[in-house]
């Protein structure tokens, strides 16, 4: 199929700036859906995709760099981008979130929307001043996400490893914000549905894996690969949410 030949429609989560290769990446998972992109296939190039999702070019570069990352793409020299052939089977390993919009608490979109412009930046923070606990500490928290017996344990963990890098910048004002993110989540338990029964395995292996290179990058005392895979980790988060209403 001639993927160039169909316009990709970008479904607008947030206009806000620095989500927006996250909507890239959001519209082409729908495109891989739906079928309009297909696994082995190449994809327009990106001035091409620019057009037809009304963006830029930076944010589809940031897009696809972010799905080559996940193997979702491969680029070859003077070839162009393609979709690997298994591309399809991302949605298998994505954590969806179907959330609502409430009036008591922030919505997770707009908690996510929130982190993305502060939280990948205080990774630089977090390398500085975490100690060898600290990062003990998340090493264990990463197991436990592996080993959540049920979803609602599962979202636990995932939280409980951020609230982990928050406590490592010695900053109390920031573990007061990760300390509000979490009770506002709880309030509305995740926006979770049959959340006593187990996460997906191939969900929580997915997370450990993404989660356990933002650790390592922290251990190994690099920020600005620690920012760039939380900013991913985020990116992606943003994108799933509600990606299929």
């Amino acid at each position: 199929m001639d993927t160039s030949a169909r316009p990709i429609e970008l479904n607008v989560v947030t206009s806000q700036e620095r989500a927006t290769p996250s909507l890239v990446y959001r519209a082409l998972l729908r495109a891989i859906r739906d079928g309009i992109m297909i696994p082995g296939s190449k994809l327009p190039n990106e001035r091409e995709l620019a057009s037809q999702l009304r963006t830029s070019r930076t944010a589809v570069r940031s897009a696809l760099s972010i799905m080559e990352r996940e193997g979702l793409v491969r680029r070859r020299v003077g070839a162009g981008t393609f979709l690997t052939e298994d591309a399809d089977q991302v949605f298998e390993r994505m954590d969806q979130t179907d959330a609502g919009t409430h009036d008591a608490v922030p919505s997770f979109v707009e908690i996510v929307e929130g982190r993305l412009l502060f939280e990948p930046a205080m990774m630089h923070l977090v390398v500085s001043r975490a100690d060898e606990g600290d990062v003990a500490a998340m090493r264990q928290m990463l197991e436990n996400v592996l080993d959540a017996p049920t979803w609602a344990d599962f979202k636990e963990s995932i939280y409980a490893l951020h609230e982990q890098m928050f406590a490592a910048t010695k900053n109390r004002f920031l573990m007061q914000i990760m300390e509000s993110i979490l009770a506002d989540r709880r309030a509305v338990a995740f926006d979770g549905r049959e959340t006593e029964k187990p996460a997906p395995q191939p969900v929580r292996t997915q997370t450990h894996k993404d989660l356990s290179a933002i650790v390592e990058a922290i251990a190994e005392r690099d920020a600005k690969l620690a920012e760039s895979l939380l900013s991913d980790h985020l990116m992606r988060t943003l994108a799933t949410i509600n990606i299929w209403q």
